[in-house]
């Protein structure tokens, strides 16, 4: 009996316990920067940790859109078949939003680099790898992630339901991205993620930043992606990197 409560209690907790592993890793992670140790393996990690994350969290909501009792209220009511095909409805725009977060976010950072006239001028180091045509791949997994947990966060300061109006959603979760590169940018730099030019970070940076990141996140509002509660595991990465970036920016590497 006692081992049959264990199993049923499983599921309540293990949601609990993946937000715990990803404060692990990354807390893990950036305190080895504090103490100078593992940091080739570090250096290793950086791209696969980035990529990982990622698809963690997309699989994630993908999970939930792709359930036909999480449909419109219309829709509650309906038959089987019309929830199935709604979910796969949902789940294609979603996968085809995530392709075009992914490519979008490279081509611009590809551009970038190249002419140095959108963000400024600045280099990708040695840290993350492979790379393709100059951009690290993990880059676009990078902008992917970042957008998904910080609709996850903005769907819980708006009370876990967006306002009706897409602007105002998308202007909360871009100053989230922004507010996440100023922890982010000096810590790259020490990681040799990229590196500026006049070891200066430019103003625009943060202006294409946030409005990549509203482009972004509106165009996902305006298509219905995110009617739906992102799991709490997203929320929680958007603060578990931030703790990761913080703890860099503390070590003297």
């Amino acid at each position: 009996m006692r081992t049959l409560k264990t199993i049923h209690l499983m599921p309540k907790f293990f949601p609990q316990l993946k937000i715990g592993m990803l404060y692990f890793l990354l807390g893990a992670g950036g305190l080895w920067h504090v103490l100078h140790i593992f940091q080739p393996t570090m250096r290793i990690l950086a791209s696969p940790m980035i990529i990982g994350v990622t698809v963690w969290l997309w699989g994630e909501y993908w999970h939930v859109l792709a359930k036909p009792e999480n449909g419109e209220t219309k829709l509650k009511r309906g038959s089987l078949t019309r929830k199935i095909n709604f979910s796969k409805k949902r789940t294609n725009t979603f996968i085809w939003w995530s392709l075009l977060v992914f490519s979008g976010s490279f081509g611009v950072e590809l551009l970038g680099v190249k002419t140095g006239h959108i963000f400024g001028v600045y280099f990708y180091g040695k840290t993350l790898k492979p790379s393709l045509v100059q951009v690290p791949i993990a880059i676009g997994f990078a902008w992917l992630g970042m957008l998904i947990s910080s609709i996850a966060v903005t769907q819980k300061a708006l009370r876990e339901k967006f306002t009706p109006n897409p602007i105002v959603s998308a202007f909360f979760i871009a100053m989230l991205l922004v507010i996440f590169d100023l922890f982010m940018e000096p810590a790259a730099i020490k990681l040799d993620y990229w590196q500026w030019s006049g070891n200066k970070i430019p103003g625009q940076n943060y202006v294409v930043w946030f409005l990549l990141s509203f482009l972004f996140s509106y165009l996902g509002l305006r298509l219905g992606l995110f009617k739906e509660k992102i799991p709490s595991l997203a929320l929680h990465a958007y603060f578990a990197q931030l703790l990761y970036f913080t703890l860099v920016n503390l070590a003297s590497i």
